[in-house]
C-alpha cells in the first residue's frame, strides 16, 4: 500500500416514480479528506438542481443520492431537499 490512496465515493443518482430511474456514477469522486463527503454532495445536488435543466426529472427534490465507497458499501443516502438552504 502506498498509503496516500485517495478514496472515491460514487453518488449514484436514484430518482422515483413514475420514472423510477437510477443513474450509476461510475467515475466517481476522490476525496481525501472523508469528513467532507456529505458537504460534497450536497454542493453537488446544489448544482444539479440550480443548473441541471433534465426533462427525464421534472422535479430534482424527489431524487436522492446514494453514496458508495470503493467497496461498493452504502456510506450515504441524501435526499435533495437535504441541499435547500
Amino acid at each position: 500500500m502506498g498509503g496516500h490512496n485517495v478514496p472515491r465515493y460514487f453518488l449514484h443518482l436514484r430518482y422515483p416514480a413514475p420514472i423510477n430511474g437510477y443513474a450509476q456514477d461510475d467515475e466517481g469522486d476522490e476525496l481525501p479528506d472523508p469528513s467532507q463527503l456529505r458537504e460534497h454532495v450536497l454542493e453537488t445536488a446544489r448544482d444539479l438542481i440550480r443548473h441541471a435543466r433534465m426533462s427525464t426529472i421534472p422535479n430534482w427534490f424527489v431524487c436522492t443520492f446514494e453514496v458508495t465507497d470503493e467497496a461498493g458499501d452504502t456510506v450515504l443516502i441524501l435526499p435533495f431537499t437535504e441541499a435547500v438552504e
